[in-house]
């Protein structure tokens, strides 16, 4: 079985190839969301395609993120819309958690396609939101980077605290 792990050791050298991206876009689209609003954006800047897009997001970052993953092949800027599309809906407050779960499906498919999706909140949202012209009624979630996993043969557990203390029973 796979196991979803955010790393930080990646193979620089390794195409991330678009009918890759479109799966892992497409996962994320069939999330599901409250009214079915789909309240997710993204921007994906690929290294491929557009490298001045991909410089402009990694000068966003903050500089131990910019370290570690200055020669990713993929950066995705996660949005979610603070409004409902329809107007008499009003504030969607359930829209920072639906891009969460779209996020997320996104993830765990990188992970089966030996692919690391690694969220980052090390950055400066003011930049983000001039350089990519991001409207004021969406919050910038997070910053993934998509990469090929290096291989590693052992993963170190993170410590996580027991279950006993977040899950809770009537």
């Amino acid at each position: 079985m796979k196991v979803r792990h955010s790393r930080r050791s990646y193979d620089p050298d390794k195409v991330v190839h678009q009918e890759e991206i479109n799966m892992l876009i497409e996962d994320a689209r069939l999330s599901p969301s409250c009214f079915g609003d789909e309240p997710w954006r993204y921007i994906i800047c690929n290294k491929q395609s557009n490298q001045n897009s991909l410089k402009d997001l990694l000068s966003c970052l903050t500089e131990p993120n910019q370290n570690w993953i200055k020669n990713a092949q993929v950066l995705i800027i996660s949005l979610s819309s603070k409004n409902f599309r329809k107007p008499d809906k009003g504030k969607n407050f359930w829209a920072k958690h639906d891009t969460g779960a779209a996020n997320y499906a996104l993830i765990l498919l990188a992970a089966s396609m030996n692919l690391t999706a690694h969220q980052m909140s090390g950055f400066d949202r003011n930049k983000i939101e001039e350089k990519f012209n991001i409207p004021g009624d969406f919050n910038i979630m997070s910053v993934m980077a998509v990469v090929y996993a290096e291989e590693v043969t052992e993963i170190k557990k993170k410590a996580r605290r027991p279950i006993k203390e977040i899950f809770f029973y009537d």
